[in-house]
């Protein structure tokens, strides 16, 4: 018996994502669509599992072998649960008995809540993520004395600094932040999004885009989206050479300030690789560390390993710019 219905009509998806009991930014009809505008190589699949769960896979061909994954492009995929008590177990099980090709899926922290043996462990997964937990019934206070006493001393610092923040709302001021992006990622040696992923959190009404200027330049920042009670922290770019006014800590701080004691309840500073910088920049925010979990029936070769990464940083950012598009299967 097949225990994956393919679902083919889009009215029927809709009303099943409507039925969820969590889903993300990136589990909308719209998102998907738009991926596979932008990505002739790329094209989504649904399916109902048992009238338990519904799952969205992109399928795509890579180095002569067909993959599928869940979700392209951000931290969390994943099963995503019409009702709570699902077998974590044999729904692994009959995951890998229907799917014969390559398969991944990551797990935002809030799934296998819904599964009443999930059948997971620590090993199986290669990111954390960070909640700061509570911002719907916590004050200002509570929250910033929870931060490590060094990163409270950088916040000040920011707020010393003539630093002015404001929402994103134009594409002019969209491309310098964009421009920004891309030197901050040459410099971490990865791929970049294309500048359109950036103009359709622009005019999307579940993100905000803020950005810090010093004397009418910007000099850093961050995207934000907004589902299911969190307040996700996506994606962050600063100029190297304003570092020391700490823009960044200034975004995040204005941010959470801005959403405590409303509906939101986590802010969720998104997947981090283990034992890196960046790990340590996001515990000291008062936050508690979850396993994105996969499930996956395959051995990945990471690009973090590949050679070709080292060319990224002498490119210009023009044909770095170019080219990326041609190498995001690599960060699938």
């Amino acid at each position: 018996m097949n225990n994956f219905q393919r679902i083919e009509n889009k009215e029927k998806w809709l009303e099943l994502l409507n039925k969820v009991l969590f889903k993300t930014f990136f589990h909308s009809l719209e998102w998907e669509e738009f991926l596979e505008s932008q990505f002739k190589w790329l094209k989504f699949e649904h399916y109902l599992y048992k009238d338990e769960a519904i799952l969205s896979l992109a399928r795509y061909n890579f180095l002569g072998k067909e993959k599928l994954v869940s979700h392209p492009f951000c931290e969390y995929g994943g099963v995503l649960p019409l009702k709570t008590g699902i077998s974590g177990r044999e729904l692994k099980i009959k995951l890998f008995e229907e799917f014969q090709h390559e398969l991944k899926i990551k797990f935002h922290p809030e799934i296998p809540k819904h599964f009443k043996e999930f059948g997971l462990k620590e090993p199986e997964g290669t990111k954390d993520t960070y909640f700061i937990e509570g911002i719907d019934k916590k004050s200002e206070q509570e929250i910033y004395s929870s931060f490590r006493k060094t990163l409270r001393h950088s916040i000040k610092k920011a707020e010393n600094e003539k630093i002015k923040l404001e929402k994103c709302k134009n594409q002019n001021n969209l491309r310098l932040f964009y421009n920004l992006y891309l030197i901050t990622i040459k410099k971490h040696k990865t791929i970049a999004y294309p500048f359109s992923f950036f103009k359709y959190f622009l005019n999307s009404s579940d993100t905000e885009i803020v950005l810090a200027k010093y004397e009418d330049k910007i000099i850093a920042g961050s995207i934000f989206l907004f589902y299911n009670k969190f307040v996700h922290y996506f994606l962050n770019a600063s100029d190297y050479n304003y570092r020391n006014k700490k823009p960044t800590y200034l975004i995040l701080w204005n941010q959470i300030k801005n959403c405590l004691q409303k509906e939101h309840k986590v802010f969720d500073l998104g997947g981090t690789g283990r034992n890196s910088q960046l790990e340590i920049f996001k515990r000291g925010w008062g936050t508690r560390k979850y396993t994105i979990f996969e499930l996956k029936n395959f051995q990945e070769k990471r690009m973090k390993t590949s050679k070709l990464r080292n060319v990224f940083r002498f490119l210009p950012c023009f044909l770095f710019e170019k080219i990326s598009p041609y190498f995001l299967k690599y960060k699938l």
